[in-house]
């Protein structure tokens, strides 16, 4: 390695209508915490997992139509979790809706966070 690689992922930084809001949600869905919010400057941080999400309110803000391309999603997350379905509740309550689309649900369960992002439930390694 030399002085030029990179030596650490600070943040993934996901852009969103209210950044307050969607730091709480992947919060409390992960179990992690909301380690910042600065609403002067429209960003929320969740530490979780060992890894920090910022999330950056824009204005004009338009979600992803997945699993359609004419706005995509950009990105997505995937989370393992213990109990497939109890997960899929959890996200449910939390304020996510399930994907009408689900390619493959007994591998993985696509919800749609409270801003309109894909992300993905995926249950233990066999």
């Amino acid at each position: 390695m030399t002085d030029a690689h990179v030596t650490e992922l600070i943040a993934f930084t996901i852009d969103c209508s209210d950044a307050t809001r969607l730091s709480r949600f992947y919060a409390d869905l992960t179990g992690g915490e909301v380690t910042g919010d600065y609403p002067e400057y429209g960003v929320a941080q969740t530490t979780t997992l060992g890894v920090t999400l910022n999330f950056q309110g824009v204005k004009g803000y338009e979600p992803p139509a997945w699993p359609g391309q004419e706005h995509p999603q950009q990105y997505h997350l995937d989370f393992r979790v213990p109990d497939l379905e109890k997960a899929t509740e959890y996200a449910i309550e939390l304020g996510a809706a399930r994907a009408e689309e689900q390619p493959n649900e007994k591998l993985w369960r696509v919800m749609i966070d409270p801003d309109g992002h894909p992300f993905c439930l995926c249950p233990p390694r066999d």
